[in-house]
């Protein structure tokens, strides 16, 4: 290993010099501002020492001169500095060793086939740990297969809603643009009025798309329900009070970007209304795990009570529900499945959650878990 000193008006000045002596694989041990120059101790300038290593030359070798610095020789802070990055890397490099170890042979098609699906990491070590116990070596491919099955459905199962019966007489659906919350809340609405005869009312909030408000309207007038627009937080008690008759109300909620925090705001303005209700986070199974963590950290402070998931049809890959009720707490309640109202939604399944991640069936011939439909 080499060490290099660099005295350097900034950290960033340092850069150049670094690669070039050292190579692209350089780093740096350690900084400290420094006075240099001067005279009797007067109008000295402030600098930046800069400590660089690398663990080899770079492709054209500096001279060992340049490398230590003329005059300058290793001092035993840097010997210290050294011992201990050599103890780290050799302490990765067993965590990394020893984390290969944890995938047995025998799993290593369902691992692959999690991360196919783009299961997250952690999940991923933590089904491998749980099938572990189940000591893998007596068992046959089949026993596997159920083993990783049952720890998923397990996962679902502690993660879905318990009661998706609502006493809240306000159900609002939050989310962003494009996840579906008017196909949903038209199903949700749907399935009170035809199945449990309840009188539904609709409200909308979603303005800034006159689409949104046209469909909701063709939706009320099929059902033959009451609907009313709110165009900002000040005119819901109004809105509310024309629905008081009903049994429960829907709210749609504008659909915006939830990475910029003015929205966030915006649509808490409408949740603080005076009356028993939940809030259903909606996001769709297109939506990328990076992206969805990205939305669903920024909404923290938004009060959600459950989670729907949307467009289960239009994908193949569905690791990121098993992610969702891995890492937060909201409880699954609804996976939408198809365009179709009000048909095409059903209360969360474990089994079928489970099943269409692993690829498996009921039967050998792998045919694909039917879709359920109705909640």
């Amino acid at each position: 290993m080499i060490i290099k000193t660099y005295v350097v008006k900034n950290v960033n000045e340092a850069y150049p010099m670094i690669f070039a002596d050292l190579g692209k694989e350089a780093f740096i041990l350690n900084t400290k501002p420094i006075k240099t120059g001067g005279f009797l101790g007067l109008f000295r300038k402030k600098q930046v020492e800069v400590v660089a290593a690398a663990d080899h030359f770079a492709e054209k070798p500096p001279r060992l001169e340049l490398a230590l610095e003329v005059g300058k020789p290793v001092n035993d802070t840097q010997n210290e500095v050294l011992k201990e990055l050599s103890e780290v890397k050799g302490l990765i490099s067993a965590i990394v060793k020893n984390e290969q170890k944890t995938i047995p042979t025998v799993v290593e098609k369902w691992v692959q086939r999690l991360r196919d699906q783009e299961v997250d990491e952690e999940v991923i070590q933590y089904v491998v740990k749980k099938v572990k116990l189940k000591q893998i070596q007596n068992l046959s491919a089949k026993e596997i297969e159920q083993c990783f099955l049952a720890i998923i459905e397990q996962l679902f199962e502690e993660g879905k809603a318990k009661d998706t019966e609502s006493g809240s007489f306000l159900i609002t659906l939050v989310g962003p643009t494009g996840v579906g919350k008017t196909t949903t809340i038209a199903k949700l609405a749907a399935a009170r009025v035809f199945q449990q005869r309840q009188k539904v009312g609709l409200l909308t909030t979603d303005t800034y798309r006159i689409a949104a408000v046209e469909q909701l309207k063709t939706y009320a007038g099929i059902l033959n329900i009451p609907l009313e627009v709110v165009s900002n937080p000040n005119d819901l008690q109004k809105s509310m009070e024309a629905l008081k008759d009903c049994h429960m109300i829907f709210m749609d909620s504008a659909g915006r970007n939830y990475l910029e925090e003015e929205y966030i705001e915006e649509i808490n303005q409408y949740l603080r209304y005076d009356a028993p209700q939940e809030n259903y986070l909606v996001l769709s199974m297109t939506t990328r795990w990076r992206d969805m963590r990205k939305i669903v950290e920024q909404m923290k402070s938004v009060p959600i009570d459950k989670l729907i998931l949307t467009k289960w049809d239009e994908t193949s890959c569905y690791g990121v529900a098993l992610n969702m009720v891995y890492h937060y707490p909201y409880p699954l309640t609804y996976v939408s499945l198809g365009q179709g109202v009000p048909q095409d939604i059903m209360q969360t399944d474990p089994l079928f959650l489970a099943k269409k991640i692993l690829g498996v069936d009921e039967n050998e011939a792998g045919s694909g878990t039917p879709i359920k439909t109705i909640i």
